[in-house]
C-alpha cells in the first residue's frame, strides 16, 4: 500500500508536505499564492512545523544552497509546477533515464518521466514508484499491470503464429514545466543521447538507479546497456570519459545490437563499482553487481 503520512493520503498532498520541508532558492521563481489559502494562521503553523533543511539544486546554479523553499498549491496545473528539485529526485530521474525510463513532453504541459518494466523487475519498479509517491511526484494509484503482445514471425494471418506475449509493470510521474530542461538535455530531434552537462548530475545514486534498471553481471564485469543514441564516435568516448573521471572507472563500450551499446565495467573496477553503488541498490537486486545477498 502506499504510504500514510501524518493522516494525508495521495501523492500530490505528499508533494506539498515535501516542498514545505524542503529549502528554497532564492530568486526562485514560487507557486505559493497564498491569498488562496483561507486561513492562513494554520497555514504558516503547519509551514513552522515542517520546516527543515535540505539540498536543491537548481538548473540555472552550479552550487547546491540552503535556504528556505516555498510551499506548492496542489491545485495548480502542471505547466506552473516548477522547482528547484531535490537532489535525490534528480539523480533517480537522471539514471532512469541513462536506463530505460523515458521522458514524455506533452504538449502545452511539460514532461513526465515514464516508467515500464517486466514482471521480473516488478520490485525494482515498485521501488521507484513509492520513491516518487514519498515525496509527492506520482499519484496514489499503484503501478498498473500490462500484457502485450509481439506478433510472431511468419505470414500475415497465419493463425499458428500467435506471437509472444509479454508482462509487466508501469507507471508516470506527475507532468512538470520544471522537467523540460531535463527532456531538453536528453532528447534531440526525437532521440535520446548523452547529455553534454550529464557529468553534474551522474551521483552514485543516478549510477545505481541506471544499474538497477539496465544492468547486469556477467563474466565478472558489469554491464550497463544504454537506451540512448550514441552511434558518433565522440558519443561513446564522451560517455567512457565520464565513468572514469567521475568515478574512476575502467570500462569500454561495445555494441551488441544494432544501435545498441553496452558500457563494460571491467573486472579490475568491479569492486570499486561495487563500492560506490551498493548502498543504494535494493537487496534482491545486488546479484546485478556481482553481490550475492544469500
Amino acid at each position: 500500500m502506499p504510504a500514510h503520512v501524518g493522516g494525508v493520503d495521495g501523492g500530490l498532498k505528499l508533494y506539498l508536505l515535501n516542498k514545505m520541508k524542503d529549502t528554497f532558492l532564492k530568486g526562485q521563481k514560487n507557486n505559493m499564492y497564498l491569498n488562496t489559502i483561507k486561513n492562513k494562521n494554520s497555514f504558516n503553523k503547519n509551514l513552522r512545523l515542517c520546516s527543515s533543511r535540505s539540498q536543491v539544486f537548481s538548473p540555472s546554479l552550479s552550487s547546491f544552497q540552503n535556504q528556505q523553499r516555498r510551499y506548492h498549491i496542489s491545485n495548480i496545473k502542471a505547466i506552473n509546477r516548477i522547482g528547484p528539485h531535490n537532489l535525490d529526485v534528480l539523480s533517480v530521474i537522471m539514471g532512469s533515464l541513462l536506463g530505460d525510463a523515458y521522458g514524455d513532453k506533452r504538449s502545452g504541459e511539460g514532461v513526465r518521466i515514464c516508467y515500464r518494466q517486466s514482471i521480473k523487475h516488478k520490485e525494482y519498479l515498485f521501488w521507484v514508484y513509492l520513491f516518487f509517491y514519498k515525496r509527492g511526484y506520482t499519484s496514489n494509484l499503484q503501478p498498473r499491470q500490462y500484457t502485450r503482445t509481439i506478433n510472431g514471425k511468419g505470414n500475415k494471418g497465419n493463425k499458428g503464429n500467435k506471437g509472444k506475449e509479454y508482462s509487466g509493470y508501469e507507471f508516470n510521474t506527475f507532468t512538470f514545466r520544471s522537467f523540460s530542461w531535463i527532456h531538453k538535455m536528453f532528447y534531440s530531434k526525437g532521440k535520446k543521447v548523452v547529455p553534454i552537462n550529464i557529468f553534474e548530475f551522474l551521483t552514485p545514486l543516478a549510477l545505481a538507479v541506471w544499474t538497477m534498471s539496465s544492468g547486469n553481471f556477467t563474466n565478472g564485469k558489469i554491464e550497463l546497456f544504454t537506451n540512448f543514441c550514441v552511434e558518433k564516435k565522440v558519443e561513446k568516448s564522451k560517455l567512457i570519459s565520464l565513468l572514469k573521471d567521475r568515478f574512476g572507472l575502467d570500462c569500454s563500450i561495445v555494441l551488441r545490437k544494432q544501435n545498441s551499446y553496452v558500457v563494460i565495467i571491467s573486472k579490475e573496477s568491479v569492486k570499486s563499482f561495487q563500492d560506490i553503488v551498493s548502498p543504494y541498490i535494493i537487496p534482491t537486486l545486488k546479484y546485478k553487481i556481482g553481490l550475492n545477498t544469500h
